[in-house]
């Protein structure tokens, strides 16, 4: 189970636990596993069998003391998400969900995501470099600071586009760059997240929808493919500072 190398996050010799790279209750409330506790891994290459894995993605990563920090974020955003545990009343709407969560634990848990998925050597992540920002993010985590809401900024999306699907879906969307901001995609079963690396260009309209350094957090809603989401974002980026655009151009 356990075995002596440096550990990912404090960077001590240690035993390093098994960890997962995304957090294992996005599996089980995906019912992805069956009586035990293993699930399936497709790939889109030709040549690659689908594969069983137990217990989901997993890779040794982190010491069993930093294994217990992030799980007791994971347990805090697994009542957020999944059993609506709020500071304050909860707003649904056709537009989303809203409620008043404690910033420090939800942000924590959402950049433990991003840096996993970045630090990762599994193959269904290897498209994410998160370069110079792996270090900050570490760091961010280690002394347990959060950042404000502009220090990857994440917009959270539920698609009921192809839900059925979706729904029982982990999948790295990749990474890209718009006028040079860079973003991070990760799907977690019909949560589509959306991680932007840089302060760069973000637009208020985007701004508006990452979860608030108040504790606000918004899960915006729609029955549009959350790909048509990304061409918004770009096309509001682009109104934002058509100029930008146009000096790149040239």
């Amino acid at each position: 189970m356990y075995d002596i190398m440096k550990c990912r996050l404090c960077l001590q010799q240690a035993k390093l636990c098994n960890s997962h790279v995304i957090p294992e209750f996005f599996y089980e409330k995906m019912q992805l596993y069956d009586c035990k506790h293993r699930f399936n891994i497709l790939s889109t290459e030709h040549r690659k069998h689908p594969r069983i894995v137990q217990k989901g993605i997993r890779e040794k990563l982190l010491c069993k003391n930093c294994e217990n920090k992030l799980s007791q974020w994971e347990g805090y955003a697994h009542k957020v998400l999944y059993e609506r545990e709020c500071i304050a009343t909860t707003t649904k709407s056709a537009k989303g969900f809203e409620c008043e969560i404690d910033y420090k634990k939800f942000k924590l848990f959402q950049l433990s995501i991003l840096w996993r998925v970045g630090i990762s050597t599994q193959d269904g992540f290897s498209s994410i470099n998160l370069g110079k920002h792996e270090t900050t993010i570490r760091n961010m985590l280690l002394s347990e600071v959060p950042g404000d809401t502009e220090t990857y900024g994440c917009v959270i999306l539920y698609s009921s586009k192809h839900i059925d699907i979706t729904s029982n879906m982990i999948h790295c969307i990749g990474m890209s760059d718009i006028d040079e901001t860079a973003w991070v995609g990760i799907m977690l079963g019909g949560f589509f997240c959306f991680f932007f690396l840089s302060k760069k260009a973000i637009d208020p309209r985007q701004r508006e929808l990452f979860f608030q350094d108040t504790g606000h957090l918004r899960i915006l809603m729609t029955n549009q493919d959350p790909y048509q989401f990304i061409e918004h974002l770009a096309n509001d980026l682009y109104n934002a500072n058509p100029n930008r655009f146009n000096q790149l151009k040239n």
